[in-house]
């Protein structure tokens, strides 16, 4: 019986099931590969050899082209940093290969390739491989392209795809390829034509037995990954980068994130829909305001003026006007007739009332009546007389208080006249008082001046420190802004040095002393050039000493006590070294406490200010303001002191002003006394005498009463009589002028009547016509409400309202233009804003053309769009809840499960293959990692699930919405943590573990870079053979139905040894192996493989395979 060595021992070649082994690897114008080529592979092991660029990896292309989809980037092994879409214009691609492309060169901006073929002309290529089984059956498949010369995509290309089931020569294509590989030509050959890729990958996943139940892509992509054998470093990388696919739950969470995106599409057309249907809405109201006001133009319009007599608005004028004329003529005919009555009756009475006073007059003249008569005239005159005096003495009695005076006799007066025009005449007495005046009111300014001087100096004082004048403050601000210092920078001596608190009553003296030391300005002499430049153009209003001065110091300067440097305290600054030397150089006076003192000391003081300098001195000055001190508390104290004098001396000068401003008044109102004085005359204030001589007329009228009793009975009668009669004569006059008036206007109205009959026929001759609309407008521009006035008042407000309603008219007709325009306007603007905002062509913004178009947009949104969108909203919504979300969050945790259930059939593979030795074995460890990030999103899941199903109303649904939006954010691609939160290989750590074979742990395999290169391949070979055996779906068998296995320079890295235990492994999994590597790594590989090829390359750019080892032909 013939046996098998593998690693499951010697096994029955006829016991292990069919298994297919590519034999014959055949190529026409690929790459370098230029015409037709042919390798023989053996069924173990083949390794293709050759230098760097010589084309091994163009024949590993060759079998991605053949057997993966086109998403399976070409030389992943040599080109793992390629970018680019696979097989696109920046890789390896069909094109590429089918014409050999050699390089580019760039002239004149332009990008030419230089190839081998197919530069100006058409040419083609193909690929063809051939597998038998343990049976000797065949299986050959291939792909063809014919290149046209002008073909610059994949879509120019004539494309074909083809099986057989039996070997095939591909020099038989070079009849169809002349034909542009027709399909009539190239089945012809013995071919079966595959339309469609898909068609094709079936075909052969299907005869070739590629796959688990049926599903081969996932096989094909695994040994995809394995040929182009990427560098990784740890087992969990290489199984979640070699074993594992991208698990479903991306294409769950991308399916989520689009259905999410077409809700907020849903969102954002609904939402646009409401503001569309908000920004339209007002267009109706324009329209009927339009409308309305086109109406009232056309009425006002067929009216009429009040002036054409043909007018309808003329003929109601008339129509109107008669009826109230009419009423007018009756009711003043009545009234002139009652008129006319009531004056004959009022002149009978007239005659009666006169004929009875005339004969009293004569019984009063009987009894002395005329006597009487002159009396009561003689006591009407003084009586009126009285009033003018006593008014007089009135005006007199208030100027006499004024002046402070009393007249009760003709001479007291004339005197105080003769004083009144001295007085008068005395101009310089107002000079005095207003001279006071003014003085006193100076002296308020100047207080108020002052205060507020001091209440600014207090306010600036506040808010810096030492005693400097605020001038100096100002002016050093200025400067130091403009060199682009700080004040701190340029400090005054004076803010440097305080006086010790046991000197305290030297201060005044060392303020004397110092003088404009004190105020000079330092500044670090570093800067002093630079600051000199930038202050030269900046004008100050106090002139300021400055001084450059070296800073930075030690302070060794020892001060005597008995000196004016030693008694004051310096504040640490970098100048203050500098300050004491100067100082202890300059200012070394010695304090004395008598002038008798000053001639034993070169410079000496005393403490009110005097110095000595030798032959020299100084003295006086005192008074003048402290500059000296750290702090400004003195300085605010003196302030707030001063402030309080200046407010008291500001209160006196008020005071003061008030008093003369009140004696100025008083001498302007002595003189109008004295004024009102000289007009009077004795006479015409002497009450007295006015009275004296009523009380005497007074008397007479007494005497005359007591002499005849009855006279006043007869008198006051008579007084009755005489007014009833003037009473009458008057009443008389009235009524006749009422008739007249009465008569003259019924006869005008008489003709009025007339005049509007034959305006009226005329009106109506003319053919004007008054509709009952027409009528009721015109009605309410008249007050038709005529109250209780007559009927001529009702008509004078007709005639009156006429002539005002054609004024309205007027206005209505401008109110009815404007109303146009402005919501013509605002429907322009209303048209022209929505098209800014979402535009259509189909729309335009004529107020009047385009309104109909809006109108029914308008409509359609109100009855339909946005009801449907609103009800596609709320649907997506509810959808996206039960269905994706939920889905997603059940898929995360049955990935998960899937992950550890596929790892279980590659351990069973695993646990009957030895590892490194026959005592041990290597099992897939998944443990899964937890995160709390991926529960918190979990929750959050089926939270915002839960959300949606409660939301009822629309804010509900909107608060829903956005929760879930900040959910799906981080489930998209682009998200940070979406690979945490959706990729599910990333919750599983995978290691690999070495056990003996009872199953106890011997050692952990977790990072691949720990081992040998030879280790790590028998590693890498273990797992992903293992892994691989069951994509193709063989786990249970003795060895897999499809056999070959691509690598690309993946067992470089090892010994013999090792080597020979990685191939050993591959070869014991059942695998036949085709290994690409460089010729300095081939030498390991060597002892292992049953044949060998040598890739070479000439001058031109055209490989060939060299056979070194052979295979003999079947």
């Amino acid at each position: 019986m013939s046996m098998i060595d593998t690693l499951f021992g010697l096994v029955p070649a006829a016991s292990r099931n069919q298994q297919w082994v590519a034999r014959d690897l055949q190529l026409v114008n690929w790459g370098g590969y230029d015409g037709y080529h042919h390798l023989r592979l053996a069924p173990g092991a083949t390794l293709l050899s050759g230098g760097s660029g010589s084309g091994k990896s163009t024949l590993m292309d060759s079998y991605i082209a053949l057997l993966m989809p086109h998403t399976t980037p070409f030389n992943g092994a040599s080109n793992g940093g390629v970018v680019g879409r696979p097989r696109g214009k920046d890789q390896r691609n069909i094109l590429s290969y089918a014409r050999g492309k050699l390089d580019e060169s760039r002239t004149d901006g332009e990008t030419t390739q230089r190839v081998l073929r197919g530069d100006g002309r058409d040419t083609w290529s193909a690929i063809a491989m051939t597998w038998v089984d343990h049976t000797g059956a065949a299986f050959t498949a291939l792909r063809a392209w014919y290149v046209p010369s002008a073909a610059r995509t994949l879509d120019d290309v004539v494309a074909v795809r083809a099986t057989c089931d039996h070997a095939y020569q591909l020099r038989t294509l070079e009849g169809p390829a002349s034909r542009k590989l027709a399909r009539a030509e190239v089945v012809a050959t013995g071919l079966t034509w595959s339309e469609t890729d898909r068609d094709f990958t079936a075909r052969l996943h299907t005869t070739l037995g590629i796959g688990a139940a049926g599903d081969g892509n996932k096989a094909v992509a695994l040994l995809g990954r394995i040929q182009a054998g990427q560098q990784i470093t740890t087992v969990d990388a290489l199984y979640k980068t070699m074993v594992l696919e991208e698990p479903s739950t991306l294409a769950t969470a991308d399916a989520v994130v689009q259905q999410f995106d077409e809700l907020s599409g849903t969102r954002v057309r609904m939402i646009t829909a409401r503001q569309q249907v908000k920004a339209l809405t007002p267009i109706r109201d324009h329209r009927r305001t339009i409308d309305d006001a086109v109406d009232r133009l056309q009425s006002i319009d067929e009216i009429g003026s009040f002036t054409d007599r043909t007018s309808p608005a003329a003929l109601w004028r008339h129509e109107r006007r008669l009826d109230l004329l009419r009423a007018a003529e009756a009711d003043l005919d009545q009234r002139h007739r009652r008129a006319r009555d009531e004056l004959a009756e009022t002149e009978a009475l007239v005659l009666a009332a006169e004929g009875r006073r005339d004969t009293v007059a004569d019984a009063i003249r009987a009894s002395g009546g005329d006597r009487m008569d002159t009396a009561q005239r003689e006591i009407r005159v003084v009586e009126q007389r009285l009033g003018d005096v006593e008014r007089n003495r009135e005006r007199l009695d208030r100027a006499l208080a004024t002046i402070g005076a009393t007249v009760t006799t003709g001479d007291e007066f004339a005197a105080l006249v003769e004083t009144a025009h001295r007085s008068l005449g005395d101009v310089d007495a107002r000079k005095t008082a207003q001279t006071a005046y003014a003085e006193a009111v100076a002296q308020k300014s100047d207080a108020d001046r002052e205060l507020k001087r001091l209440r600014a100096e207090h306010d600036a004082v506040k808010t810096r420190r030492g005693n400097i004048p605020t001038e100096l403050h100002v002016a050093r601000a200025k400067l130091a802004e403009a060199a682009g210092l700080t004040p701190d920078d340029l400090p005054f001596v004076g803010e440097l040095i305080e006086v010790r608190t046991e000197f305290e009553p030297w201060r005044e003296a060392f303020n004397l002393a110092l003088g404009g030391f004190a105020t000079r300005m330092l500044i670090d002499i570093g800067r002093l050039n630079t600051f000199r430049e930038a202050i030269n153009a900046v004008p100050t209003a106090r002139r300021v000493q400055f001084e450059g001065v070296r800073t930075g110091l030690r302070d060794e300067v020892g001060l005597d006590a008995n000196t004016l440097p030693g008694r004051l305290d310096y504040r640490p600054s970098p100048f203050t070294a500098w300050l004491k030397s100067e100082l202890a150089r300059r200012f070394a006076y010695v304090c004395v406490d008598t002038p008798r003192l000053l001639p034993q000391y070169s410079k000496a003081l005393t403490i009110t200010g005097q110095t000595s300098e030798g032959g020299r001195g100084a003295h006086g000055g005192q008074g003048r303001a402290n500059v000296l001190g750290f702090t400004n508390t003195r300085m605010l104290a003196d302030l707030d002191n001063r402030i309080s004098d200046t407010r008291r001396r500001l209160d006196d000068a008020t005071a003061q002003a008030s008093q003369q401003e009140k004696n100025l008044n008083s001498v302007e109102e002595r003189r109008t006394a004295y004024q009102t004085v000289t007009e009077l005359s004795w006479d015409q204030v002497d009450v007295d005498a006015v009275r004296a001589e009523q009380r005497r007329w007074t008397r007479i009228i007494d005497e005359i009463r007591a002499g005849n009793p009855e006279i006043d009975q007869l008198q006051h009668q008579w007084d009755g009589l005489k007014q009833q009669v003037r009473e009458l004569t008057e009443r008389v006059g009235r009524q006749k002028e009422t008739v007249k008036a009465l008569g003259e206007t019924w006869a005008s109205t008489v003709d009025e009547v007339d005049s509007a009959q034959r305006a009226l026929d005329v009106a109506a001759d003319a053919g004007a016509d008054l509709s009952a609309e027409h009528r009721e407008y015109l009605e309410t521009l008249f007050d038709s409400d005529p109250g209780s006035a007559t009927a001529a008042d009702v008509l004078a407000r007709f005639d009156a309202a006429v002539r005002g309603a054609t004024e309205r008219l007027r206005a209505e007709r401008q109110a009815a233009t404007d109303a146009i325009g402005r919501s013509r306007k605002a429907l322009h603007d209303t048209f022209s804003t929505f098209l800014e905002r979402w535009p259509n062509p189909n729309l335009g913004d004529d107020p009047d053309a385009s309104y109909r178009d809006f109108d029914h947009l308008l409509t359609d949104l109100e009855t339909s769009g946005l009801h449907e969108l609103e009800t596609e909203w709320r649907d997506s919504l509810l959808n996206l809840s039960g269905n994706d979300l939920t889905g997603l969050d059940s898929e995360l945790a049955a990935a998960v499960r899937e992950i550890r259930d596929r790892i279980d059939p590659v351990n069973r593979i695993l646990a009957a293959l030895p590892f490194a030795d026959d005592d041990h074995r290597l099992r897939i460890d998944p443990q899964e990692s937890h995160s709390t990030a991926r529960a918190r999103f979990r929750k959050e899941l089926r939270d915002v699930r839960a959300v949606i199903d409660q939301a009822a109303t629309d804010d509900e649904r909107e608060r829903a919405y956005h929760r879930m939006s900040k959910v799906i954010d981080r489930i998209r691609r682009t998200a940070p943590d979406f690979a945490d939160l959706v990729d599910v290989r990333n919750h599983v750590r995978i290691s690999a573990e070495k056990i003996d074979l009872d199953g106890t742990h011997v050692a952990v395999y977790d990072h691949i870079g720990e081992k040998s290169g030879g280790e790590s391949q028998e590693l890498v070979a273990f797992i992903v053979g293992a892994a691989l055996r069951y994509q193709l779906g063989d786990a249970g068998a003795v060895r897999p139905r499809y056999a070959p296995v691509f690598l690309d320079e993946a067992l470089i890295k090892a010994d013999a040894h090792f080597t020979g235990r990685a191939i050993g492994a591959w070869r014991g999994l059942g695998f036949q192996l085709i290994i690409g590597a460089p010729n300095d790594k081939h030498s390991a590989i060597e002892p292992h493989v049953d044949a060998e090829y040598l890739i070479l390359k000439n001058a031109h750019g055209r490989s060939w395979a060299k056979p070194l080892v052979g295979v003999a032909d079947a």
